[in-house]
């Protein structure tokens, strides 16, 4: 098995198991268009019904809030340090290994996800996402993503700083996702990709870009879903079989603190049918009325 390296050059061990399955859900007009659909006086409050409803199931925002630490960065914080990278080494194309994390939709309304955003710290290029519901087959995701540079918002130290001392850059990866997330439903993740060019303990490159973590309880932004555990896999001949995945902390085991992997997940919420429905025919009086006034302002 691979080892980890936290942040440039600290080194440990891990070993595997997780699998996962992946569920469709999706919404019905028939309904609401059966009730209108000999209704020729109405088509305007119709369409402006139904462009309420496709509104209120498309508007995108932040569905889980894991976002990059903004207090006790960097060395200066001493033992209350908050942020954290991880990778592992011993990498050969066709043997490697991944650190990843979790994500839950806690929410009623199942989750249209539309982007995955994560954090890498030094040299990446080629970065692609693995993912899948938890407890079913782990597999690439998403390989569009639009790559930015990034700093810290502390106000003071920008860069991340590695454990000997030295800053390196963040790198912020948007990833483009088409996933559907019921109510309770959890979402494993890994960042895969090439580009780090640090040398392990055998004077081989690690590759795979390190991913940034941090303490949730010392991060002083929100950490959604923070649980003090990540995630590993192991990639085989290109893909991750099943129950080569497994759970484990870094407290103890990497760093003197538990750490999650830094994540923020955007899209939308989904209303349930009943819900669009309902909201869609309170319009309908309000519109009758108003092509009643209208018709009277024309004759008038």
């Amino acid at each position: 098995m691979g080892t980890l390296v936290k942040d440039f050059n600290t080194k440990q061990q891990r070993g595997c198991r997780v699998t996962e399955r992946v569920l469709a859900w999706t919404s019905s007009w028939n309904l609401l268009s059966a009730m209108v659909r000999n209704q020729t006086n109405m088509k305007k409050t119709l369409m402006f019904a139904i462009s309420l409803a496709a509104a209120m199931s498309a508007s995108a925002t932040m569905l889980v809030n894991r976002g990059l630490p903004t207090e006790n960065l960097n060395n200066v914080a001493d033992g209350n340090r908050a942020n954290v990278s991880w990778a592992f080494t011993e990498y050969t194309p066709s043997d490697y290994w991944l650190v990843g994390d979790t994500f839950q939709n806690t929410s009623s309304q199942a989750w249209d996800i539309n982007t995955i955003q994560l954090w890498s710290v030094g040299d990446t290029t080629a970065p692609y996402l693995r993912g899948g519901l938890d407890g079913s087959t782990i597999g690439i995701v998403s390989s569009t993503y639009s790559m930015t540079s990034v700093n810290y918002a502390d106000g003071s130290q920008f860069l991340y700083q590695g454990s000997g001392g030295g800053y390196v850059g963040i790198n912020q990866i948007d990833f483009a996702v088409n996933i559907t997330l019921l109510p309770g439903q959890t979402y494993d993740f890994f960042l895969d990709g090439t580009g780090n060019s640090e040398l392990d303990f055998q004077g081989n490159p690690i590759v795979v870009p390190y991913v940034h973590a941090s303490n949730a309880a010392l991060s002083g932004s929100p950490q959604d879903g923070a649980d003090n555990t990540m995630l590993y896999a192991e990639v085989i001949n290109g893909s991750i079989p099943l129950g080569y995945v497994g759970t484990w902390s870094s407290l103890g085991d990497g760093w003197d603190k538990a750490s999650d992997v830094n994540v923020q997940v955007f899209g939308s919420a989904v209303p349930e049918p009943t819900t669009v429905i309902a909201g869609a025919l309170l319009l309908l009086p309000f519109g009758a009325s108003t092509l009643r006034s209208l018709r009277r302002n024309r004759t008038a």
